[in-house]
């Protein structure tokens, strides 16, 4: 059963709610009395930095970004305004020279709410102090850095960026303490080349990350390079030709450095197995000898690192020995007719190398010497003629070197 004091007071509320209600919309849309209201967190957009720019001069610092203002108006106004509609700026245009300037900001309202209508309680709350700098701009160079490892038998190059420099704008205090921007890729284990973007970091001279405050640059990420080929250290190698009584079995030899390091042009280019630096004909020693012999490359290599120039081949050879022998046994060929040979000395010295017990035991007439006169200028003067030297048996032995020659005199009978 319904208790009907219970509903009576049911109703007493509901009826004191919508009284006041009324008595409420009735002060604010009749009355509207006047009321004050703080509005706080009320952002400040700050204007004329290009007119700043202009002057040389930028904003480094302002006391604050948020402002919080005490208003009065009619109750129906205030219940309209908040941190969103109303509009504050500071302008900077009319700051001519750096150093620190307190300026005011000017305030907007909703274009439904008239300005007159509305009163500030404290106009300082407006206020705002801006520190103002020289600005000044710089181009500094990226470095690029690869932190990683590389595989067997890969060797990083040398790492580029894009851009290779970038331009900082900012105060020319804080722009001289910065040298050039790092870019750091790898972390890993890279067999083929590197291609990664990254963000760059400011830089000291001393090597340590500089303060950017207020700089702006042309670009905060680059492009990092690292350039990864296959390489190989080759051997380099003399071809020796055998003569003169020795081969290459009995030779010594020794090339330094021993290889250079190459890397293919192209991609996928095979690598030589040995690099010849050229040949050396064994006749023509006639004792131990050193060479410096130009390290030509293969067209399709070029060299990694330091380029090799010049090898030093050293020859000593092992089992062989030289000796002088004076040769006296000498036909002249082609003698002018109705003349005569006088001869200055008694022979030519000729230089024979081979095997020790061989060579020892040479004999002198199995050396034969021909001088061929058919090229005769003058007679009865003395003159130098060519001579051409031959041994009679072919064994391990040879004469060594090929100019050799005689001074006589061609008389006439």
């Amino acid at each position: 059963m319904t208790n009907p004091k219970k509903n009576r007071k049911t109703f007493n509320i509901i009826m004191a709610v919508i009284l006041a209600m009324g008595v409420w919309l009735y002060v604010i849309n009749v009355e509207n009395p006047t009321s004050t209201a703080t509005i706080r967190e009320i952002p400040v957009t700050v204007v004329g930095e290009d007119t700043l720019a202009e002057r040389g001069l930028m904003l480094t610092a302002q006391s604050q970004d948020r402002i919080t203002l005490k208003l009065s108006c009619r109750k129906k106004t205030l219940m309209k305004l908040s941190a969103k509609n109303i509009n504050l700026e500071l302008d900077l245009s009319s700051v001519t020279v750096a150093g620190t300037h307190t300026l005011s900001c000017q305030y907007t309202f909703p274009n439904s709410i008239g300005s007159d209508s509305i009163s500030i309680s404290n106009w300082e709350d407006l206020r705002v102090t801006v520190t103002v700098e020289k600005q000044s701009t710089k181009e500094i160079p990226v470095r690029g850095e690869f932190i990683g490892t590389e595989a067997e038998d890969c060797l990083a190059g040398m790492v580029t960026t894009e851009p290779a420099a970038i331009k900082l704008t900012g105060p020319a205090d804080t722009l001289d303490g910065i040298s050039y921007a790092l870019a750091s890729v790898g972390g890993k284990e890279i067999s083929d080349t590197l291609v990664e973007s990254s963000g760059v970091v400011f830089m000291g001279a001393e090597g340590t990350p500089a303060d950017r405050k207020n700089v702006t640059a042309s670009a905060e990420t680059v492009q990092v390079t690292v350039p990864v080929r296959k390489v190989v250290s080759v051997p380099l190698t003399v071809d020796l030709m055998d003569g003169g009584g020795v081969s290459k079995d009995t030779m010594k030899v020794d090339v330094s450095p021993k290889t250079v390091t190459v890397v293919a042009k192209k991609e996928g280019e095979p690598l030589p197995e040995s690099i010849s630096l050229g040949q050396i004909d064994l006749s023509a020693m006639t004792a131990d000898a050193s060479y410096a012999i130009p390290v030509h490359l293969p067209k399709e290599v070029t060299a990694w690192g330091k380029q090799v120039r010049y090898a030093s081949v050293s020859l000593h050879v092992e089992k062989a020995i030289s000796r002088q022998i004076l040769v006296k046994n000498i036909t002249y060929e082609n003698v002018p007719e109705g003349c005569e040979v006088k001869p200055i000395t008694e022979g030519i010295y000729v230089w024979i190398r081979g095997k020790d017990n061989l060579v020892k035991d040479l004999d002198p007439s199995q050396i034969h010497v021909t001088v061929d006169l058919s090229e005769t200028a003058f007679l009865d003067k003395l003159q130098r003629f060519p001579a051409k030297v031959s041994l009679t048996e072919a064994k391990e032995w040879s004469v060594l070197g090929t100019h050799y020659s005689i001074a006589l005199r061609v008389q006439q009978q």
